[in-house]
């Protein structure tokens, strides 16, 4: 079997992070693709909303596409190192071809994280197109075509704490979950 695990702060999950789901399935033939939602990132203080919201969030958009949102990283606890995420995937399914997805820009700084050679080792990395990174992926890495999404997490929250309406960057479901709940106002 072919799985992807595909992690992030998904803060919030956007039509970028769907579109990313749906050509790593199309580009690879992946027969599972498991979405983990970050519990504490190595790299940033906080998160904007909670790993609640995220996750639901998350769960919101993915229903009924067929994918998994995994609390994994929530019930391991602690830094959430790809490393050791994509090593503990490895031991729940050892005889299945894993694939992690990962951005441009952060292929482009991939060497730069912690034991990128476990995660090589353990998982072959599909990568993703960024607005703005340019690198040329090295086999066995294996560059995804598609159509950008041009928005970030970042840029959503940031309009709407400008009282900006983000709808036509959201699914219809992560959009109503933050209208709700008041998130990133």
């Amino acid at each position: 079997m072919k799985i992807g695990l595909f992690g992030g702060a998904f803060d919030p999950f956007h039509n970028g992070h769907l579109s990313i789901c749906e050509a790593a399935v199309r580009t690879a033939g992946l027969d599972r693709l498991i979405v983990i939602p970050t519990w504490k990132a190595p790299h940033k203080d906080d998160f904007s909303a909670g790993f609640e919201d995220r996750f639901n969030m998350t769960s919101a958009a993915l229903e009924g596409a067929g994918f998994i949102v995994s609390r994994y990283e929530e019930d391991r606890g602690g830094v959430s190192y790809s490393a050791i995420t994509v090593e503990d995937f490895r031991d729940m399914y050892p005889d299945d071809e894993l694939y992690f997805l990962i951005g441009a820009d952060s292929y482009r700084d991939f060497h730069t994280w912690y034991r990128p050679d476990r995660i090589t080792a353990a998982a072959t990395l599909l990568v993703f197109p960024r607005s703005g990174v340019d690198v040329d992926v090295v086999p066995p890495a294996v560059p995804v075509e598609m159509e950008r999404v041009d928005i970030s997490s970042t840029e959503i929250r940031e309009l709407i704490h400008r009282g900006e309406d983000p709808k036509k960057y959201l699914p219809k479901a992560v959009y109503e979950y933050i209208k709700l709940y008041n998130l990133y106002e």
